[in-house]
């Protein structure tokens, strides 16, 4: 989705980092994305409505053969509840069987998968139906919606248009999400993984201007 918050500078910062290295997106990232597409095809036709948001390598268009893919999974339970492995058994089904059967089936090159959040749309739906229900779904939602790479993004394109112009809601939960994001930029892991990308890009003889660096160290240091 668009980013609801142009002037936030850490958003700014992230967005405009990941934009640059999305220019060089890896052919084995381009085929990964493709392949999880086809999968959510065929998952559909079993009547369940399915999306994905990429993170991580994918995310940045960064991802080689022997990345894994972190995932977050939106679908439609049968119940308004936050989606748990004890109360929607179907998530399990979707993380091992169609998941190591279809992906395995279809995929050029198997990969690691691994689901980091479900998202449950029925629930996701209450909360944008009640402005007063206590919840942190429609900020998880808004999260992954703009600094992820989506995949199969028609299911959830109905939530993104109905909170798209709610000014106080994303006044509300921005502080929240930079902070969130701010934790996220300072991991050890994320760290680790910019100077894969980095190291990615060198080895395409690709050279990286001075300013894009001084954006990152900024960016990382910040």
């Amino acid at each position: 989705m668009r980013n609801p918050f142009p002037e936030n500078e850490t958003f700014k910062r992230f967005l405009g980092i990941k934009d640059y290295f999305r220019k060089f997106t890896t052919k084995e990232n381009m085929l990964r994305t493709r392949e999880l597409a086809r999968a959510a095809r065929l998952i559909q036709q079993t009547g369940t409505q399915i999306s994905f948001d990429l993170l991580g390598s994918a995310n940045f268009g960064m991802a080689v053969e022997a990345s894994d893919v972190d995932i977050v999974m939106y679908l439609e339970c049968d119940h308004d509840e936050e989606a748990r492995y004890d109360n929607t058994p179907m998530l399990r089904i979707y993380e091992s069987l169609f998941f190591a059967t279809i992906l395995k089936e279809i995929s050029h090159n198997p990969f690691k998968l691994q689901i980091v959040d479900f998202i449950n749309l029925r629930r996701l739906e209450r909360a944008i139906r009640e402005p007063g229900f206590d919840d942190d779904i429609l900020a998880r939602f808004v999260f992954y919606r703009t600094i992820c790479r989506g995949v199969n993004k028609l299911p959830i394109r109905k939530y993104e248009q109905a909170i798209s112009g709610n000014k106080e809601l994303f006044k509300r939960i921005e502080n929240h999400l930079t902070e969130a994001l701010n934790e996220f930029t300072r991991s050890s892991s994320h760290r680790m993984s910019f100077n894969k990308y980095i190291s990615r890009l060198k080895e395409q003889d690709i050279k990286i201007p001075a300013s894009i660096f001084e954006k990152i160290h900024e960016y990382l240091d910040k």
